[in-house]
């Protein structure tokens, strides 16, 4: 259906809906299918991978397919600028010390395969995380007060 569809539009609808289910094997499998130009065209596979991280089951699964298929995701497609923003969008709810090591260690261990135009993106997400830790630790206390107040 998706490969069928007449309009970008449709398509983007059609990549979008398929990554909003609950089922973690579903999304695995999405993931896969992402890296599979015979099924998700290979200018589409970021948007696929991002999507699924906007999932909140899915941000873990799309986060540590990308650090384990890195290369093959950099030989895919890393020339291209949607893989600079793969990195950010898979990454941009992080907010916490292990999240921000955890783009560090990548950084440090992939800089040998490289990171083309996504290296523009990896700061970015080391920047924007060190950002919301900010935000965490400057806000928690005032939105738990104010959700607690709220909700009781």
């Amino acid at each position: 259906m998706y490969k069928n569809s007449s309009s970008a539009a449709e398509a983007d609808k059609l990549m979008h809906a398929l990554s909003c289910t609950r089922t973690p094997w579903l999304l695995k499998r999405y993931l896969e299918y992402a890296l599979d130009p015979d099924l998700i065209r290979k200018q589409d596979a970021p948007f696929v991978i991002v999507y699924i991280a906007n999932n909140v089951v899915g941000q873990s699964f799309a986060w540590d397919f990308v650090r384990a298929n890195w290369e093959h995701i950099f030989d895919y497609g890393g020339g291209s600028p949607l893989f600079g923003r793969l990195i950010l969008g898979v990454t941009k709810r992080f907010s916490t010390e292990l999240e921000l090591n955890q783009l560090q260690q990548f950084k440090e261990e992939t800089a040998a395969a490289g990171f083309g135009s996504a290296v523009l993106g990896l700061d970015q997400a080391i920047e924007t995380t060190k950002a919301n830790m900010k935000w965490v630790a400057e806000n928690k206390e005032q939105v738990m007060r104010w959700l607690t107040e709220e909700l009781v």
